[in-house]
């Protein structure tokens, strides 16, 4: 089916973001990097809509719009009021290191490589890069209970 109007998946139960909006300084020098990067995290298609870029999942949605011209100048601080980063869920440890390597390779900004943060919760096993406005976004994996 394709998708219509701004292309989000219908939501599926409480509990989870369905969407998540992103303002970027210059959208031509971002696209480039979001349409490599979301769909090796699962956001297989991509959708435009009134001025906007998303990236669709049936889980829910990412999207970047332009800056409003008033703060096109303005630079991205995690520790300002509003976001601070965005962490996608990884299948495995090898899907945060394959896609460490990819980043390298397209020559991302990397805060952190791969590594385990048991300060966070046992196992949580994570990359930690920035977009072209150098945005905080993370791959994260962490395991669930052994039986």
């Amino acid at each position: 089916m394709e998708p219509t109007g701004c292309g989000c998946p219908p939501t599926m139960g409480t509990g989870r973001v369905h969407h998540v909006i992103v303002t970027v300084n210059h959208l031509a020098r971002s696209l480039p990097f979001y349409e490599w990067l979301m769909p090796r995290l699962g956001y297989a298609t991509s959708w435009s809509y009134e001025g906007s870029n998303g990236w669709l999942s049936p889980a829910g949605s990412f999207w970047l719009k332009p800056a409003d011209a008033r703060f096109a100048g303005d630079a991205f601080d995690k520790d300002r009021v509003g976001l601070c980063e965005i962490a996608f869920a990884a299948a495995s440890r090898d899907d945060v290191d394959a896609l460490h390597r990819a980043l390298v390779e397209r020559g991302a900004t990397i805060l952190d490589p791969p590594r385990e943060y048991p300060q966070y919760v046992p196992g949580y096993y994570a990359v930690f890069f920035t977009d072209p406005d150098g945005i905080k976004l993370e791959l994260v994996h962490i395991p669930g209970l052994s039986s």
